[in-house]
């Protein structure tokens, strides 16, 4: 008798019991569902080697997540535990738990991005790379001179510096190949390293996107006449080397200095680029503008103004000249 009687409460207890853990399967996986109590949207990091369960204690602690268990309990049952991303992520307000396991297992972390202007030089890349602090690793050197691309690029938290200037020197390679594969004709010059030479003084020459054609075109009369280019781009880099820091007025003495890079007393181009062109300063490099100009200088509206001959030139120049006169001028009654 007492036997029955403890096999039929024990069964009982083992009903109850099973209800009681159905009703709780079925609450947890509606507070899976459910929004969560995130209040407004927030970025949450998934460092590199993070553990499921630490991040789970990590999103609780965060207000992100109601419950870190039933987080954990229903990602494992999913075999979601095992594919965790690392990076930045933003997440929405009121995203429910099974939100939140979409989302850190989905990869799609926050873009960040880093901008290097045309005519960067390596050490102004470098140097860039290295004040990003969402970007990994050092880096050691500088890479060739006109050798990446500059342009806006993507990272995410974590990613390496030496990722981003591989990003940049494929990119420039492309950008190269494919320019010199539709180069012009009868080019002063037969090789890509010399259309990148070319193509760096162009983009130190002019900021002025309609000029880039007009200055290769400059550079390559000079070229085939075998007339010293004479541009100033040339000279200040050899003293700043690439490095802003270094830059001041060129003095009489950098131009007799019996270096390549003095374009105003040697002909031909300089043994390098004097900084990172952009494509479109490459494309103009490979397909110059037919002109018959030899000369250029600043006009004072951040453009130039162009020549055929040396008088013409020098009357040009004489114009320039009275017109940083008068910059001056104004600027030191202002003071």
């Amino acid at each position: 008798m007492f036997a029955r009687h403890f096999a039929a409460n024990f069964v009982n207890l083992l009903i109850v019991a099973g209800i009681a853990f159905a009703g709780f399967v079925y609450w947890a996986k509606g507070q899976y569902v459910v929004d969560g109590p995130l209040a407004e949207d927030t970025k949450f990091e998934v460092k590199a080697g993070d553990r499921f369960r630490r991040v789970a204690d990590r999103l609780e602690d965060a207000g992100i997540i109601s419950d870190a268990t039933i987080f954990k309990i229903s990602a494992r049952y999913s075999g979601d535990d095992s594919q965790l991303k690392f990076g930045n992520y933003a997440v929405p307000a009121g995203a429910s738990m099974q939100d939140v396991v979409a989302l850190i297992t989905s990869g799609r972390a926050i873009s960040e991005q880093v901008t290097f202007p045309e005519g960067f030089t390596s050490y102004q890349i470098i140097a860039r790379l290295g004040e990003v602090e969402g970007l990994s690793g050092e880096l050691d050197g500088l890479p060739a001179e006109g050798s990446l691309a500059p342009n806006t690029y993507a990272y995410i938290e974590g990613d390496t510096r030496q990722k981003i200037l591989q990003k940049m020197a494929e990119a420039q390679t492309k950008i190269l190949d494919e320019a010199w594969a539709n180069r012009a004709d009868d080019l002063p010059y037969d090789n890509k390293e010399d259309a990148l030479i070319i193509a760096s003084i162009i983009e130190k020459e002019t900021p002025q996107k309609d000029e880039l054609g007009v200055v290769s075109g400059v550079i390559m009369n000079r070229l085939a006449q075998g007339i010293p280019l004479g541009m100033d781009s040339t000279i200040v880099y050899e003293f700043t080397q690439g490095n802003p820091e270094n830059m001041r007025s060129i003095r009489r003495s950098d131009l007799v200095k019996d270096t390549q890079y003095n374009s105003r007393r040697f002909a031909g181009l300089p043994p390098t680029a004097i900084g990172n062109p952009g494509k479109r300063a490459i494309e103009a490099a490979v397909n110059p503008e037919a002109t018959e100009f030899l000369f250029f200088v600043a006009d004072g509206t951040g453009g130039h103004v162009f020549a055929k001959t040396l008088k013409e030139h020098n009357a040009n120049v004489a114009k320039w000249r009275k017109i940083e006169r008068e910059r001056k001028a104004k600027a030191a009654k202002a003071n």
